[in-house]
């Protein structure tokens, strides 16, 4: 795989995280590069760029971040005692789904995938 070809590689795995090897096996195919879809996850994992599964969270509207946010700052100062007695209903499993990332934040919007079972359960 020459340098441009993986310059192209990275350039499109950071723009769109979830690009497939096989998309991107595609795309070097345009450009009249002919590598296996093994060589490509290969070199991206080289450069940082490892296949990951995004984060499933809940579907917020902007008021629910809002109250989100302002509920946080309300109480950051609070004392450990007032944490104890709060009730923690929102605990939910975390499923997944593969694309390349690279490693950072999880919850960034662009790394996650919203649920609709908060939708479902409203």
């Amino acid at each position: 795989i020459t340098p441009r070809a993986q310059r192209r590689l990275i350039r499109e795995v950071t723009k769109d995280p979830r690009t497939t090897s096989k998309e991107l096996q595609a795309s070097l195919a345009s450009i009249k590069v002919s590598v296996h879809d093994s060589t490509i996850r290969k070199r991206l994992g080289k450069n940082g760029l490892h296949g990951r599964f995004p984060r499933h969270k809940p579907l917020l509207s902007k008021k629910n971040i809002r109250a989100h946010l302002n509920f946080a700052k309300k109480h950051l100062n609070d004392f450990q005692d007032f944490w104890e007695n709060t009730l923690w209903t929102d605990e939910s499993k975390l499923n997944y789904n593969n694309f390349a990332k690279m490693s950072g934040p999880k919850f960034l919007q662009s790394a996650v995938i919203d649920s609709l079972q908060a939708i479902a359960n409203a």
